[in-house]
């Protein structure tokens, strides 16, 4: 119920304030269309009479009231009056009747007022109502913009949103756009190996913008690697002669080992977590561990290279013959004999993540690390036979 009330309270308060500068709005509207209506009167005024005309008239009204009023008191004849003429320049004394009468049917000022009467009586009104009109729009026009222009808030930071063709004109205006453009539209200059993703639903254009992005970066001369799950980029962009294909299901691939990017002790571990799901979070046993076997395992093969004995030591050897090879190793603590369930375990984990390098060709010699230091030549990393 209070809150109820509140709510009537508070909207009612709100109403009347509304109403209320509406109503002030309103006022200040029709001030001005008022105030237009005498300005405009005012310059006809001027316009249609002169000062001259003017001024006696507003002497013959002070004179036709003095008559009003001194006959009451005084002869007609016995009335005069006292005024500055400005033909003569001076002030002279004329009887009251005999200004009237002149006024009205010698000079030349009766036919200015007559004229001028006839003008408010048939076209001022109407050219009154199409200025007060023009006024109130105007007015309302204008407290409308202001009341717009109070409302929006100024830009403090933050970029702004423009057209891609606005924004190329004015990356290459400032001397900021790179070598490499999408459909016209450059990049920041030096922005080229900052990441860029590339995001979208199928049939978005993703492919096309990376088949428009791969032969500018050619062109250039930049190196890049490529993981091709359709085989169409490699089937497009693979030059034979300078670049490298990763897949030892294809016959033109490059023959890849662990060992030929491991030279220092530490390497090792490096490259036994590229194959491993260990997760800190989750402090996963068995993931750690398997992870500190297979490196090392490397370390035991790292003379003869053998892929198939490591392969067959970690995926084929029986629970006795894993706890033996690794016997006086640095892992002999979490791989032993008193504990096969532990060593099944961890075996079984390792087993999981290495079970594509079975696939690896003997006698490999490509290093990613030399392909590197190359010159030239892109490396295609392909999923499926080509």
């Amino acid at each position: 119920m209070q809150q109820n009330q509140n709510n009537f309270t508070r909207g009612s308060q709100i109403f009347a304030h509304q109403m209320r500068m509406l109503g002030q709005g309103s006022i200040n509207a029709l001030m001005i269309g008022l105030v237009s209506v005498v300005v405009w009167l005012m310059f006809r005024t001027f316009q249609k009479l002169s000062l001259i005309s003017l001024y006696y008239f507003i002497i013959e009204r002070y004179v036709q009231l003095k008559l009003a009023i001194g006959e009451y008191f005084y002869p007609i004849d016995q009335i005069s009056i006292q005024f500055y003429y400005l033909e003569q320049k001076a002030w002279v004394y004329r009887n009251a009747e005999e200004f009237v009468h002149k006024f009205w049917h010698v000079t030349q000022h009766s036919h200015n007022i007559n004229k001028f009467g006839q003008f408010l009586l048939h076209s001022a009104w109407q050219e009154g109502i199409i200025t007060f009109t023009i006024g109130l729009f105007t007015a309302i026009i204008f407290f409308m913009y202001r009341g717009k222009k109070a409302v929006i808030q100024d830009k403090i930071r933050g970029a702004d949103f423009v057209e891609a063709g606005t924004l190329a004109k004015m990356l290459y205006k400032n001397k900021q756009a790179a070598n490499i453009c999408f459909s016209g539209l450059p990049l920041v200059k030096n922005s080229e190996r900052r990441h860029i993703l590339i995001t979208g639903t199928t049939g978005s254009g993703k492919t096309n913008m990376l088949n428009e992005l791969l032969p500018q970066i050619k062109k250039e001369g930049g190196r890049a690697i490529i993981v091709d799950l359709t085989g169409s980029f490699t089937d497009r962009f693979f030059d034979p002669k300078c670049d490298k294909i990763l897949n030892p299901l294809q016959e033109n691939s490059s023959a890849w080992l662990p060992w030929n990017d491991c030279h220092e002790i530490w390497d090792y571990n490096d490259m036994a977590s590229n194959f491993s799901n260990y997760n800190p979070k989750l402090d996963d046993f068995f993931a750690k561990s398997a992870e500190l076997v297979l490196a090392e395992g490397l370390r035991l093969y790292q003379d003869s290279k053998d892929i198939k004995k490591l392969i067959n030591t970690i995926l084929y050897a029986n629970n006795k013959e894993f706890v033996r090879i690794f016997k006086n190793s640095a892992v002999a603590g979490i791989i032993s004999s008193s504990a096969p369930e532990t060593s099944s375990g961890i075996q079984a984990t390792i087993s999981k993540n290495i079970e594509v390098l079975q696939h690896l060709k003997p006698d490999g010699s490509f290093s990613i690390r030399k392909w590197f230091t190359a010159d030239k030549g892109w490396l295609f990393i392909t999923s499926t036979p080509n």
